[in-house]
């Protein structure tokens, strides 16, 4: 089976704060694809998760996928406390709500048998993690006032029937689908229990509505 490596760091000025993600893909034949981004009012915790759930929706599911992290969070979450969380429906130990919900649910969707997690020190001489670090701090850093202010009420762009890829979001019984991820993030980040997802194709939208119990019908 071909397998892929997925390297992700995440960063944030402040926490909360400005927040960068990165997540560097290496190919079976060696080749390096970067991919960064940035989030206005955000969590470490945060970015480090979005950065794997970037990654991941970037390679096929049938692939083998190393993941390299430098976040104990993320690496105990998903590979020790998640199943508590599932089994307690999203809560932990003292009742309360398992915070970054919609993002580890996003994770744990994404996540298969021949999905496998690594921990690396952060600062460590690991030349990749390093490069991670580099592009989630520079994405930090690069946020203005302005634009985070812009970011807080994303212009909602029309979507086209064909329109691919997009990203659906599931708040309570209301299912929304969103041309950008501004838009997305806007409508699920700080509401416990929402569920969100980047769907390629038609047939994509219409398994996660069947998994979500989304009538097609429905916007």
């Amino acid at each position: 089976m071909t397998t892929v490596d997925i390297i992700t760091d995440g960063a944030c000025s402040g926490n909360p704060g400005h927040g960068g993600w990165a997540t560097i893909i290496v190919d079976s034949n060696g080749t390096t694809t970067e991919f960064s981004g940035s989030v206005a009012n955000t969590t470490n915790n945060q970015m480090e998760l979005t950065a794997i759930i970037e990654g991941l929706q970037r390679v096929a599911p049938s692939l083998t996928v190393h993941i390299y992290t430098d976040s104990q969070y993320v690496i105990n979450g998903i590979t020790k406390w998640v199943f508590a969380w599932q089994k307690n429906g999203w809560k932990t130990k003292d009742g309360s709500a398992v915070e970054n919900q919609a993002l580890w649910r996003t994770l744990v969707s994404l996540t298969h048998t021949h999905v496998h997690w690594h921990y690396v020190r952060g600062h460590n001489g690991h030349t990749l993690n390093e490069r991670a670090n580099t592009l989630a701090q520079q994405r930090a850093r690069a946020i203005t006032s302005s634009s985070s202010k812009q970011s807080d009420t994303p212009v909602r762009m029309q979507l086209t029937e064909d329109a691919y890829p997009r990203y659906i979001s599931l708040v309570g019984s209301e299912f929304r689908q969103h041309a950008t991820w501004g838009e997305c993030k806007h409508a699920v980040h700080g509401v416990s229990g929402a569920l969100f997802k980047k769907v390629r194709n038609a047939d994509e939208l219409a398994a996660q509505r069947k998994l979500w119990k989304v009538h097609a019908e429905t916007p």
